[in-house]
C-alpha cells in the first residue's frame, strides 16, 4: 500500500487534516483485516467483504452439512445392520441345531428315553432364540419392525407371540435425500406371523357419495386424477372443472353445478351416470381437455354422442371407513350370527352387535385376547387374518351362520384347495376305495378319492363326491358351527353308523374323517389349521414330538426346520448386500466430503504467505502515513514565512 502525496501547499490546514486521518484509517482498516486473515485463516469474516466467494462458501457449507447428516446416518444403518446381521446368524445357527436334533430323533435307532432327553435340548434352543429375536441395539429392538423399543417376542406356555409388525425402519441414506430401509422385521426374518386366513371374497364396496378420491381405483386401474372435463348435450358445451373435489359427492355437486341445464350427474352401486335431466332427448358428449384423463378415470369418456352416459365401475377399494352395507356392491353382509376364532387354547367368539364399518370388525379381531393379527389385504378388496403365535393352530369357524363366509376369511370353506390342507401336505390315498361308509340300515358306501383332483380341487369335491356315492343314505356337507365335514346318516336301522378306512389308506386322517360318529352324524375335524411357518413354529412341534416319542411328527418338524431355514438364509443374505451398499456409500460420502472442503479451503482460506507480505507492506505504510502527518501537522506560520 502506498503512501499519499499530499500537497499541502494549495489546500486548508482542516481539508489536510482529513485526508491524513482517512489515509491513516484505510491502512488500519487494510492492517486489521490482514491481522484477522492471520489470526483466523479466513480470506474474509463477512459476506460484504467477497459476496462471490461469500455465495460459493454458503453453498459448499450447505452441501458438507448434507454430507456430514447422510454420512451419520450412514454410520448408524450400518451399525444397526452389522448388529442385526450377527444376530440373525446366531438365529440361523440355533435353528440348524434344532434341525439335527431333529434329524437325530427322527432316526430308529433314537430310544424314547433319548427323545425326551433331546427335548430339554430343543427347549434350552427356543429360549436362546427368543433372547436373540429380542436382541436390541442403540435402544431400539432390532426385530420389532415399527414398534420401537419394546421386546417383540415374548415365549408363551404354547407358543412364541410376535408382538411386533411387518414395518421397516428407514432414514436418508444418499445425497439427493432418497430414503432406504436398515432393519428387517421379526415377520421377515424369523417368519413370525402366518400367511393367514386370506380373504377368498372381493367384498366389493359400493360407491357412495362418501367415497374419497383416493380410494378409487378408476375405471383405468391406476385411481383417479381430476382435473377439467368437457361437457355437451349436443346445443351447449361445458367445462367442469373437478380438481378441487375430495369426495365422490365433490364430483357430483360440481358436476350438477357447471353441467348444461338440461343435464344431470348422479351415482349407483358402481360409477357415476349423466343423462337427461327431465326426460328430454340429448346427445352427450364427454371429453378430457388436451392432455388431461379425468373423464377416462372417471369412465364417463363418450367421444360419440349418446343418449345417456353410464360410467364405468369406479372400484372403491376397501378402507376401514368402509360401511358393511356397501359391501358386495350394496348388498351388505349379515354378520348376526358372529363366528368363533380359535388360536391354540384361546377361542373367542365375536357377534358383532353394533359394527358398521369394516374398522369395527378389524378392531373386534385385534383388540381380542385370540392374538391375531387383521387388516385389509393389499389389493384392497379383501380382510386377511394371520397368525401371530407360533406354535398355536388357528381356525376361523361358523357359529351356525354364514358371517365368516359372508366376509371371506372362514379358514376351512367350500372351495379350499385340498392340496393346501394339512399346511400344504394335501391329502394321501391309497390304490383303490379309500374309506367306507356304513350307515344305520346296512347300506356301504365305498369311496374312492381318486374320482376328484387332489391337487387342485375343492374341498367340495369330496362332498360332492360323498353325496354322489351316498344316493341319499348319507348327506356330507360343512359343519354348521365349527370347520369340517359333517356326514349325516339319514337312514334308520339297528345298525351303526360309523366310516372306517379301506386298504390301509390314511385319507380319512387327511380329510379329518378319523373320528366316531354320534348317532347318526360324524363331524370331522379342522384340517385347515393355520399355523406359523416359521423356526419357532418347527422347534415347538419337535420337542413336543420328542416328548411324545412320535418319528413322524420329528420328521415333520425337521421338515419345516430345514425349509425355513433356507428362508432365514436368504434374508440373511438380502441383508448382508445392503450392509456392504453402506459401506460403499459411507466410502463415497467420504470422498465428497473431503473433495468439498478442499473446495471450500480453496475459495475461503487465505494464503498465509500471500497474507503476511501484503500485512508488512500495510504495516510499513502505515508507518509513513503516521511520519508524514507528523511531519505535516507540525507546520507552523512560520514555517511558511522562511
Amino acid at each position: 500500500m502506498s503512501v499519499q502525496p499530499i500537497n499541502v501547499a494549495r489546500i486548508s490546514q482542516n481539508l489536510q487534516t482529513q485526508r491524513l486521518l482517512s489515509t491513516v484509517r484505510a491502512s488500519q482498516l487494510s492492517l486489521f483485516r490482514s491481522q484477522n486473515q492471520l489470526a483466523t485463516g479466513l480470506r474474509f469474516q463477512t459476506l460484504s467483504e467477497d459476496p462471490v466467494r461469500g455465495e460459493a462458501v454458503l453453498e459448499l457449507d450447505a452441501r458438507l452439512d448434507r454430507l456430514g447428516a447422510v454420512g451419520n446416518n450412514v454410520r448408524t444403518a450400518g451399525d444397526v445392520l452389522a448388529a442385526g446381521e450377527a444376530a440373525m446368524q446366531q438365529a440361523i445357527d440355533l435353528v440348524r441345531e434344532a434341525h439335527n436334533l431333529a434329524l437325530q430323533a427322527a432316526s430308529d435307532s433314537t430310544t424314547a428315553d433319548e427323545r425326551t432327553a433331546l427335548a430339554i435340548a430343543v427347549d434350552a434352543l427356543i429360549e436362546q432364540t427368543v433372547a436373540i429375536a429380542n436382541r436390541r441395539h442403540m435402544d431400539g429392538a432390532l426385530f420389532s419392525g415399527h414398534q420401537g423399543p419394546a421386546s417383540p417376542f415374548e415365549q408363551l406356555a404354547n407358543g412364541v407371540l410376535f408382538r411386533g409388525d411387518d414395518g421397516r425402519r428407514t432414514t436418508i441414506l444418499d445425497t439427493d435425500l432418497s430414503s432406504d430401509f436398515f432393519t428387517i422385521s421379526g415377520s421377515e426374518f424369523l417368519h413370525a406371523v402366518s400367511s393367514g386366513v386370506r380373504g377368498f371374497v372381493d367384498l366389493d364396496p359400493a360407491l357412495a357419495l362418501d367415497t374419497r378420491i383416493i380410494d378409487l381405483e378408476g375405471a383405468n386401474g391406476v385411481g383417479v386424477t381430476l382435473g377439467t372435463i368437457i361437457v355437451s348435450d349436443g346445443a351447449q358445451s361445458s367445462l367442469v372443472d373437478l380438481s378441487h373435489a375430495a369426495t365422490v359427492g365433490d364430483v357430483i355437486d360440481r358436476l350438477n353445478a357447471d353441467l348444461p341445464p338440461s343435464l344431470v350427474a348422479a351415482i349407483n352401486a358402481t360409477s357415476i351416470a349423466i343423462q337427461s335431466a327431465d326426460s328430454s332427448p340429448v346427445l352427450i358428449q364427454i371429453m378430457d381437455i388436451p392432455g388431461g384423463r379425468t373423464a377416462a378415470d372417471l369412465g364417463l369418456l363418450a367421444l360419440n354422442p349418446l343418449p345417456s352416459v353410464v360410467g364405468q365401475d369406479l372400484n372403491p377399494r376397501l378402507t376401514p371407513r368402509t360401511r358393511l352395507a356397501q359391501l358386495l356392491g350394496g348388498a351388505g353382509v349379515d354378520l348376526s350370527t358372529g363366528f368363533t376364532v380359535r388360536n391354540g387354547d384361546k377361542a373367542v367368539r365375536f357377534d358383532f352387535n353394533g359394527a358398521q364399518t369394516i374398522e369395527d370388525v378389524l378392531n373386534a379381531l385385534n383388540h381380542s385376547d385370540v392374538r391375531v393379527w387383521a387388516r385389509i389385504a393389499g389389493d384392497g378388496r379383501r380382510i386377511e387374518v394371520q397368525n401371530r403365535v407360533s406354535g398355536t393352530a388357528l381356525s376361523i369357524e361358523e357359529n351356525g351362520g354364514l358371517a365368516a363366509t359372508a366376509l371371506g376369511i372362514r379358514s376351512l370353506y367350500s372351495g379350499t384347495r385340498l392340496g393346501a390342507l394339512n399346511e400344504g401336505r394335501g391329502v394321501t390315498t391309497a390304490a383303490g376305495d379309500d374309506f367306507r361308509i356304513s350307515t344305520a340300515d346296512g347300506t356301504v358306501i365305498d369311496v374312492d378319492l381318486d374320482d376328484v383332483d387332489l391337487a387342485n380341487g375343492s374341498f367340495q369335491d369330496v362332498i360332492d363326491l360323498i353325496n354322489q356315492r351316498g344316493g341319499g343314505a348319507v348327506t356330507a356337507g360343512l359343519n354348521a358351527s365349527g370347520n369340517g365335514v359333517t356326514i349325516t346318516d339319514n337312514t334308520v336301522g339297528l345298525d351303526g353308523f360309523s366310516i372306517t378306512r379301506l386298504n390301509v389308506s390314511p385319507a380319512i386322517d387327511w380329510l379329518g374323517l378319523d373320528v366316531a360318529a354320534t348317532q347318526n352324524q360324524l363331524i370331522g375335524r379342522d384340517v385347515n389349521p393355520i399355523r406359523v411357518d416359521g423356526p419357532f413354529t418347527g422347534m415347538l412341534e419337535l420337542r413336543d414330538a420328542m416328548l411324545a416319542d412320535n418319528v413322524a411328527k420329528a420328521g415333520f418338524a425337521g421338515e419345516r426346520l430345514n425349509r425355513v431355514l433356507k428362508g432365514m438364509q436368504e434374508v440373511q443374505g438380502r441383508l448382508s448386500a445392503k450392509a456392504g451398499d453402506l459401506l460403499r456409500r459411507a466410502e463415497r460420502i467420504e470422498v465428497e466430503t473431503s473433495a468439498a472442503e478442499i473446495l471450500r479451503s480453496d475459495v475461503r482460506d487465505t494464503d498465509m504467505a500471500e497474507t503476511i507480505v501484503r500485512f508488512q507492506q500495510v504495516q510499513t505504510a502505515l508507518q509513513a502515513n503516521y511520519a508524514a502527518a507528523a511531519r505535516s501537522l507540525g507546520l507552523s506560520l512560520l514555517d511558511f514565512l522562511r
